[in-house]
């Protein structure tokens, strides 16, 4: 089987084949989230939020109903969760009264009484308006009792399950799924749905799986998107590397890919540093080495921890080393190695999750960053750097070299001599610092959010097109 490229993105004028058919953007994963938005969830917000602002009336964006295994529409609550008064408070809706959304909660326990408790909950929280509270409570355990009784009913005979329904929505919709139904139970199951495409940050659960940590992830992952390309659902892919690994993964497993897109990233903490007008240099109290990501095995702070101590060991002076992130997994050898080099926390600061406010004020200030991973399928922080201006050096895992371009210095993830000379001589040789500085200046300039939006946008309507196309016939 040949390996196949990508796919380029139509433009966006392009007007697509046969009927229409509405495009659904997934929000469940954004909204199951708890926490500051990185990697995956930022790229998923932005999506989300392109698509509630879009007044195209064949755009929608979803949630996953728990109880039918079908994509429905968001209740207001859950688009003020998304901050809906920010971005086209024209998509609310007159609010439905409790009593009838209390009605329709009991309806979809009599249609589908053998759903989880997780789908108990999502109806309480509709019928409560998104509330946490007495109204909460009291409606998940009259819920959850009704659910049994009629399970009860089923089992002895009293009661029969209603007619299914024709669900025209679904049959008429490509739903871009979001990353939390990928890895969660058989995302094919959901194909009665609508037609499904899905988002491909990267392959490395399958790659590596000795960087992800064993789990549900890793046992899922690779089979979920095999059932997703045997399906025929498009993927669209967050950089060329991460096409290549996707394609990849699907010759191994004797599988036709149907259609993948590589999409351009957005830029988008520097639009949101140029709304705030604060995109300029600032000069840092002192000089200091960023590098923005999840603390996690496969990010590499060992690495930087063994040159920082290094130069401690030599007396070499290095900036001090910012690393902005939440902490992840397998960090347990990170952790070792700094307890057993103390002199280390006055030279290594791990701020944690920070604000984007705060973090575009370390892009303005940093004297150079560092992004030494191990494997990416893009690296945002890499080309947030070109976006602030910032030299960078990155690991030669292709996505980073894709992700800056191939403007920057590149070191394999490994080689801690070679890491050592190029943070040593970037932190000296200012010269060299100006020269890549330049560099991007001349070359590089950032995506915006609504170029990237309307590349996923036309690619969607493509794919959506190309469903309805009837097969050819064969001669």
């Amino acid at each position: 089987m040949s390996k196949k490229k990508s796919v380029p993105l139509p433009d966006a004028t392009e007007e697509t084949r046969g009927k229409k058919r509405q495009i659904r953007i997934d929000a469940t994963g954004l909204l199951a989230w708890r926490g500051a938005l990185a990697g995956i969830q930022r790229v998923e917000d932005f999506m989300v939020r392109a698509a509630l602002a879009d007044p195209d009336p064949d755009i929608e964006v979803v949630t996953l109903d728990l109880s039918s295994r079908r994509f429905r529409p968001l209740e207001n609550f859950e688009m003020e969760q998304l901050g809906i008064h920010d971005i086209a408070p024209i998509r609310l809706r007159p609010r439905r009264r409790p009593l009838a959304a209390l009605r329709q909660a009991f309806e979809a326990v009599r249609r589908y009484p053998m759903a989880k408790r997780e789908a108990d909950r999502q109806l309480a929280t509709t019928v409560a308006n998104g509330r946490a509270g007495p109204v909460y409570a009291a409606t998940k355990l009259l819920v959850r009792a009704y659910r049994l009784c009629r399970r009860a009913g089923l089992k002895t005979g009293l009661v029969r399950l209603p007619a299914a329904g024709n669900d025209t929505s679904a049959e008429r919709s490509l739903v871009l799924i979001s990353h939390w139904i990928l890895v969660g139970e058989n995302p094919s199951a959901l194909l009665g749905a609508g037609d499904m495409a899905f988002l491909c940050h990267d392959m490395i659960p399958t790659m590596r799986p000795d960087l992800v940590g064993k789990g549900k992830m890793q046992s899922v992952f690779g089979p979920n998107l095999e059932a997703l390309a045997r399906s025929g659902a498009a993927a669209f892919c967050t950089s060329e590397a991460a096409t290549a690994m996707l394609a990849d993964h699907m010759q191994k497993a004797g599988i036709d890919l149907p259609a993948a897109h590589r999409f351009p990233m957005p830029s988008l903490l520097h639009e949101k540093a140029n709304r705030l007008g604060a995109t300029s240099r600032l000069d840092a109290a002192e000089p200091f080495v960023l590098y923005c990501s999840t603390v996690e095995i496969r990010k590499n702070h060992i690495l930087l921890a063994r040159i920082w101590q290094q130069a401690l060991d030599e007396g070499v002076r290095l900036p001090k080393l910012v690393c902005v992130g939440r902490w992840g997994w397998m960090v347990e050898e990170l952790c070792a190695y700094l307890e057993a080099h103390p002199r280390l926390k006055e030279h290594i600061v791990f701020a944690g999750p920070v604000s984007d406010e705060e973090l575009i004020g370390y892009y303005r200030s940093a004297s150079f960053g560092v992004f030494p991973s191990h494997i990416e399928g893009w690296g945002y922080a890499a080309s947030e750097c070109l976006d602030f201006g910032v030299p960078v050096i990155v690991s030669t895992t292709p996505s980073l070299v894709e992700a800056t371009g191939g403007l920057m210095p590149a070191v394999d993830s490994t080689d801690q001599a070679g890491w050592y000379a190029a943070i040593r001589r970037m932190a000296e040789d200012s010269a060299w610092r100006d020269e890549l500085s330049e560099r991007i200046a001349e070359t590089h300039r950032p995506t915006s959010a609504s170029d990237s939006w309307a590349a996923i946008k036309a690619g969607l309507k493509a794919s959506a097109g190309r469903a309805d196309d009837p097969a050819p016939t064969r001669g």
